[in-house]
């Protein structure tokens, strides 16, 4: 049993979002995407498409639960359907979802009510290497007072060299068994990536990031450590997504908090003890989505941001652009509700929505904005 207090959690978030209502009285319902358990790196590849974000989140609202009776019956599914997922509103990939009418009818419903969305997405090959960033800022006091907008940028363009170089980085992974870096080859490991960088450094788009990244790693190889990819176990990047089921629930620790009832994150979750002082929050269950209406809105809702992201994550700027000017009038109809729905979430409480994610791909996002236009017929 892990046993933590809350209270230096909550004070640095509120610290770095000062407008975010992490105290109201929420209720918020959970479903999941692309929970591939654990992230592990093999000789050749990952044991799962590093293109595809983690994504947790679903509905919330304030107060006594909506009826959601009348969208479930507009959706004219067959009396076989005992509850209703994605796959009954919408299927395909995520330019195809955009074309399904029934994903219209849920939008416009969710975007006229009082209910409101709320998820963390996380870029899990991001995160799998922002690590060696933060150890190279660590040996760096200079660069630690430059704050996270420095280091955030550092970590995006190695997440972009990441993304160009992706088989020599599994390669290089895989060599010294990362992020378990032994510290007899702390200084080799260094090198290897440092040569990824030669071809990119004379780049304008890479040159600040790269540079300094490789300076920083300079001062880390007269060091011998790089702190944060050492005494790790062997190759696994992500070992469970434990802390982001747990922050919601200590975040918001006024709100109720409703999971799907799934085994394997009860028993994730069953492992923690966690406590706001001397008390313990309890402020979480689990229910059979069978018989949760809004959790089954909620696999909705998920499962179309995640199939968002792994569009994001796989296509290139122009592509987008030049996908996003090709939209039917359905498509861009949800698009626009989508995004509004987003938007509308944010200004009722930043809170509900987190990402863990490189600049570059969040800012695809605004591409799709900037290509909503008249849609074809």
């Amino acid at each position: 049993m892990v046993t933590f207090d809350i209270g230096e959690r909550r004070r640095l978030t509120k610290m770095l979002a000062p407008s975010a209502d992490f105290d109201g009285a929420y209720t918020f319902y959970y479903d999941e995407t692309n929970n591939i358990r654990k992230f592990y790196v093999r000789e050749l590849d990952f044991n799962s498409a590093f293109t595809d974000n983690f994504i947790l989140g679903g509905l919330v609202h304030e107060g006594p639960a909506p009826d959601v009776q009348p969208l479930i019956d507009s959706f004219k599914l067959q009396s076989s359907v005992k509850e209703v997922k994605l796959k009954h509103i919408a299927k395909g990939d995520f330019l195809d979802c955009l074309k399904s009418q029934k994903l219209n009818i849920f939008l416009k419903y969710i975007s006229t009510s009082h209910i409101y969305i709320h998820y963390s997405s996380l870029n899990i090959l991001y995160w799998s290497i922002v690590d060696i960033v933060d150890s190279a800022i660590s040996h760096s006091e200079a660069s630690q007072q430059l704050g996270i907008q420095f280091a955030n940028a550092l970590k995006n363009d190695l997440y972009k060299l990441a993304r160009i170089e992706i088989d020599s980085v599994i390669s290089l992974f895989h060599k010294y068994e990362y992020p378990n870096i032994k510290p007899c080859d702390v200084i080799l490991f260094i090198e290897d990536i440092s040569d990824l960088f030669e071809k990119y450094l004379d780049d304008m788009e890479f040159h600040f990031g790269l540079e300094s990244l490789r300076q920083l790693l300079k001062e880390a190889k007269r060091n011998g450590s790089l702190p944060f990819v050492m005494d790790e176990e062997n190759f696994v990047l992500i070992k469970d997504f434990s802390q982001f089921y747990l922050r919601p629930i200590y975040l918001f620790k006024n709100a109720t908090h409703i999971f799907d009832n799934e085994e394997s994150i009860a028993e994730l979750l069953s492992g923690y003890k966690i406590l706001d002082g001397l008390k313990e929050v309890k402020n979480y269950s689990f229910v059979d989505s069978e018989s949760c209406q809004l959790t089954q809105l909620s696999d909705i809702l998920v499962g179309l941001i995640g199939k968002m992201h792994g569009y994001i994550n796989s296509h290139p700027r122009d592509e987008i652009h030049t996908d996003f000017n090709q939209l039917n009038s359905i498509q861009s109809d949800n698009i626009s509700l989508l995004l509004d729905l987003i938007d509308r979430s944010h200004e009722k409480n930043i809170g509900f929505l987190h990402s863990t994610d490189s600049y570059e791909e969040m800012s695809k996002i605004e591409v799709i904005r900037a290509s909503r236009i008249e849609p074809r017929a």
